[in-house]
């Protein structure tokens, strides 16, 4: 019942926006316990149930990957967990099981796909028939704040967004830490950009690195001071530079900010006319994702 009634709040919600701007868009929805899609109309035209996910992707072929949490508890690291992908008709194709908070996925450029597996303190790279071949292990201890998100980058390396530890990591594939960053507020998402800066998202914040880790460009809660800042968790760089945000928890769910600090697009609505949630994708992009 719950899960029914927020889906018609999310879709009832969403069509009150202004038609012309609302971009579709993939969220993960946590609040709703699913993956929600949103069309241009602000309607939602597509979910799938999907309990405590904060990472969804849709992929080039079509299917939605994304993370998930049965039985959760903050406060405990044995629940049941994993990565599932779906095909647009609902069919499972691919179906990691584990233990302990999951909090990010990603399917990697040779098929195997990334599990941020924050309970144990590891990057898991997972084989396309379930195999584990590959862990990374952390330098934070694992439990429930010990990553957000996770991607590999162009280079093969990893870029992890490790909260407890207040750092952005990267390590190399062979696990080995070749760098840190330390933004003056706790990590969510962390983005490497083509020109070699960083942009990271977190609580109350996003900040933008060059190769020095000398910060060029920050947003804080004076600079948008009427959306209700809480945390930017996931972002996505659009192909323009913009930057699309999830304002998780704040009086704006989604928005879209240039490099001015100024807002291109918002959804107009307060925190309880979107299900709470994190994860993000713009559905309006051609080519690679990059978030």
């Amino acid at each position: 019942m719950f899960f029914v009634a927020a889906m018609a709040l999310a879709s009832a919600a969403a069509q009150t926006q202004s038609h012309a701007q609302f971009p579709p868009l993939l969220y993960a929805a946590e609040g709703a316990k699913a993956i929600l899609e949103y069309d241009s109309t602000g309607k939602v035209i597509w979910s799938y149930p999907a309990e405590m996910s904060r990472d969804a992707w849709r992929l080039p072929n079509g299917n939605t990957l994304f993370s998930y949490n049965l039985e959760y508890d903050s406060k405990k690291n044995d629940n049941p967990s994993g990565v599932r992908e779906v095909t647009r008709a609902k069919k499972i194709v691919f179906d990691f099981h584990t233990t302990g908070q999951v909090w990010c996925c990603q399917r990697l450029p040779d098929g195997n796909t990334l599990v941020g597996a924050a309970s144990q303190g590891k990057l898991l790279i997972v084989a396309p028939d379930g195999r584990i071949v590959r862990e990374i292990r952390l330098l934070s201890k694992g439990g429930h704040a010990c990553l957000r998100n996770a991607r590999q980058i162009a280079n093969g390396d990893f870029l992890v967004a490790e909260q407890s530890g207040q750092a952005v990591r990267e390590y190399g594939p062979d696990g080995k830490l070749l760098r840190e960053i330390k933004p003056s507020f706790p990590p969510y998402s962390a983005v490497r950009l083509a020109n070699g800066n960083t942009v990271i998202s977190g609580q109350m914040g996003i900040a933008e690195v060059d190769p020095r880790d000398k910060e060029l460009w920050r947003i804080e809660e004076k600079d948008l001071p009427d959306i209700g800042m809480r945390w930017f968790a996931g972002v996505q760089v659009l192909p323009n530079g913009n930057l699309f945000v999830c304002n998780a928890g704040g009086m704006v769910t989604f928005l879209e900010i240039d490099r001015n600090k100024h807002i291109v697009w918002q959804s107009n609505h307060g925190p309880s006319d979107f299900p709470f949630g994190h994860g993000i994708q713009r559905l309006d992009v051609d080519g690679v994702v990059i978030k």
